[in-house]
């Protein structure tokens, strides 16, 4: 979703302030944030770019070094370019520090990479259409041809629908292994995409040790936005993954 020209030049939406999930704790205190935004009603009254805006208004974020994937539930990852909206990306890279990432979710899995040796830092909407494609595996392939040593990356899946609650058809579980779905009464599958999202991770070679996930559903808690749970109506939550200044290294 891109911005308009009106949209790039207004000044932001005074929505409410939001809450924030915050990962600073599971990545060992380094000198980064990364937040992710809560369930918030005033997002259905103004764009998700008027929103994310807000949002970056919010945190003292300058929205011109915010870049933004235009998400497709691919595989397509790049390397960030501030102010940029990246057309049909579902991952971001960067080594710069003025860059901030961001993405936007409702049940799908934000990914956090962080590469502290180097500084490098990722951002990945992985939901099973990306995973089925591989996206993880091509966030860690692109890492390893800008030199970043995998067994040294540190990764937070964030919250996002777990596996009680994501039914899916036949046809989502022959994309998977059978380790992480099971049949459930209904005829249909219960797919687990935090074990998805974790397996890939591994077999990318991110040591299982590095990656960290949060014990939160989407679609139970009511402090995220899932669109399994309101459908059209379901807004978005915005994620943010940039260097804190106020971090000491």
């Amino acid at each position: 979703m891109g911005l308009s020209p009106q949209e790039t030049s207004a000044e932001p939406d005074n929505a409410r302030q939001s809450d924030w999930f915050d990962f600073a704790t599971l990545l060992g205190g380094a000198p980064v944030k990364a937040i992710l935004s809560q369930r918030n009603s005033d997002y259905q009254e103004i764009s998700v770019d008027r929103y994310r805006k807000g949002l970056a208004s919010q945190q003292g974020l300058p929205f011109e070094s915010i870049a933004i994937p235009q998400q497709v539930h691919g595989n397509k990852v790049q390397l960030a370019i501030p102010g940029r909206i990246h057309k049909d990306t579902d991952g971001l890279l960067t080594i710069d520090p003025h860059a901030i990432l961001s993405l936007q979710v409702a049940d799908c899995a934000p990914v956090f990479f962080y590469h502290q040796p180097t500084g490098f830092r990722g951002l990945v909407h992985a939901g099973w259409r990306g995973l089925a494609s591989g996206i993880l595996t091509v966030t860690a392939g692109l890492l390893q041809a800008q030199d970043v040593d995998l067994c040294q990356t540190k990764v937070v899946i964030g919250p996002t629908i777990e596996m009680a609650c994501f039914e899916v058809g036949a046809e989502v579980t022959e994309l998977f292994s059978p380790t992480i779905w099971q049949p459930n009464s209904s005829g249909r599958f219960q797919l687990d995409l935090v074990a998805a999202v974790r397996d890939q991770l591994i077999e990318a070679g991110i040591p299982g040790a590095r990656i960290n996930s949060v014990d939160i559903c989407t679609r139970c808690d009511s402090r995220c936005h899932s669109y399994r749970r309101d459908g059209e109506l379901a807004g978005r939550m915005v994620a943010f993954f940039y260097v804190d200044s106020e971090i000491e290294e």
